[in-house]
């Protein structure tokens, strides 16, 4: 479906890590749907396991104002790491 508005989540654990591999891999999918990008929230060097993380209040703070349709990670371990807190993300 095109003219979805879509957010990229992107997260590492380590600072020796990058994100560039999950932003690209994400952003190519977009282009191949006809999706608009409207933000890329990462979180670089913050664990999986802590659930007060930077850009994924910001991502959650902005889907609650329907800035975006929807939301895509490159694995769902970069946005939970554990089914409790997947299902808090996801409520």
């Amino acid at each position: 479906m095109s003219n979805r508005r879509a957010a990229i989540y992107t997260r590492v654990s380590t600072d020796s890590q990058t994100t560039q591999n999950q932003r690209l891999e994400l952003e190519s999918y977009c282009q191949r749907q006809g999706w608009s990008i409207v933000g890329v929230y990462d979180d670089s060097g913050i664990s999986g396991t802590k659930s007060d993380r930077p850009g994924l209040n910001r991502l959650l703070k902005d889907a609650s104002q329907g800035k975006m349709d929807v939301v895509l990670v490159w694995k769902i371990d970069r946005l939970a790491r554990s089914v409790v807190h997947l299902l808090q993300v996801l409520q």
